[in-house]
């Protein structure tokens, strides 16, 4: 079934970081993993998330979603997903945030929508440089305090992903389900640990700061 909308969207572009160097096995296991991250997105998302991840050419890939005001914690999910699931690759992915309108979603092909969201994400993909690795951009952009802070907040965010360990994306990853550090522990990939290490973690990753940052950008998207 396709869809036929005309509503403001976040469209997710992205591709696999130094995808050159994986081996056929590997890709095979990224293929793997997009297909487990759409079942877990819409589980946890389900009115924002309501299309599979469209995974194109081995390493590149598009979301679209319903909320654009959860587009940044969308992403901080798969990135940190990515970054310690893979672990052995230490994968990463680029994302461009799109938003604007989406006219046309097919159900089984989200890449091949449109609308003024699909093309700001993915000219903004291709602007991406040196270690940037998220960004934000606006179909219609304006010189607003909501935008400007959206944007910055945006870059802000990139810049302590993309420093943190595979340890420190772990333990963001289950806090952004709402995990208590005990829980956590529980649920740590490949095997428990212990409690302070959680609390280490999350401690480095500067996680109450980017919690805050979460919400603070909801609220501009809305004003937006």
């Amino acid at each position: 079934m396709n869809t036929n909308v005309s509503l403001e969207h976040a469209v997710l572009t992205g591709d696999i970081v130094n995808s050159s160097n994986l081996l056929p096995r590997d890709r095979q296991k990224l293929f793997e993993t997009f297909h487990r991250l759409s079942a877990m997105l819409r589980e946890r998302y389900p009115q924002a998330v309501r299309h599979d991840i469209s995974n194109f050419r081995g390493d590149s890939w598009q979301l679209i979603i319903a909320r654009p005001e959860k587009s940044l914690e969308i992403s901080l999910y798969i990135r940190t997903y990515l970054r310690f699931a893979v672990s052995e690759r230490k994968l990463d992915s680029r994302i461009a945030i799109g938003i604007g309108e989406v006219e046309f979603i097919p159900e089984n092909n989200v890449s091949a929508g449109y609308g003024s969201a699909y093309t700001a994400s993915g000219h903004l993909l291709e602007t991406l440089s040196g270690s940037q690795r998220m960004a934000l951009g606006f179909a219609a952009p304006e010189d607003s305090l909501a935008h400007n802070a959206a944007v910055i907040l945006v870059e802000l965010v990139d810049t302590l992903v993309t420093s943190w360990r595979a340890s420190q994306c772990q333990a963001v990853y289950w806090a952004l389900q709402g995990l208590t550090q005990t829980q956590i522990a529980q649920r740590w990939h490949p095997a428990p640990i212990r409690q302070p290490s959680v609390s280490n973690n999350i401690s480095r990753s500067a996680w109450p700061t980017i919690k805050r940052s979460l919400i603070f950008y909801e609220d501009a998207i809305t004003r937006v």
